[in-house]
């Protein structure tokens, strides 16, 4: 896939960034853990950690051989108190406190709580605020 969207498309070989959002940020999460390289950089929006019984956070994190760049991020109405079925703020807690413990010195980490967001609107936060973070004039 990358070949061909790469020779048909403006894109960089070595800089691709992942966007996901609730499950798509928990695919995001287990790309990270299981092959980072992948991706030089990942957005990931209330990632739904609580999925499979929490197996993602069973898996043990690779650690990317080039610097990669995540940012994580999730509402602050993101759990049951204010009408959701899961705890998604303690999930993302629990997945940056993960990414933090196994990270090597290759991973920066950008952990935000949205004030006031919920998982229908975090996102276009997260979009916003992630990208500029990774594609911004902000040191590794």
């Amino acid at each position: 896939m990358f070949p061909y969207i790469e020779s048909n498309y403006r894109a960089h070989t070595k800089h691709r960034t992942y966007v996901g959002n609730s499950l798509g940020g928990l695919f995001g999460a287990y790309v990270l853990f299981t092959a980072p390289e992948t991706f030089s950089a990942y957005v990931l929006g209330s990632p739904s950690v609580w999925f499979n019984n929490h197996y993602l956070l069973s898996l043990s994190m690779q650690s990317p051989e080039h610097k990669t760049k995540v940012y994580l991020s999730v509402g602050s109405l993101e759990s049951p108190e204010f009408g959701e079925r899961e705890d998604m703020v303690k999930g993302a807690q629990l997945l940056a406190d993960k990414i933090t413990a196994g990270a090597s010195g290759n991973v920066k980490l950008n952990f935000k709580i949205i004030e006031g967001a919920t998982h229908s609107t975090a996102f276009p936060t997260t979009s916003i605020q992630g990208l500029d973070w990774i594609y911004g004039k902000h040191e590794f």
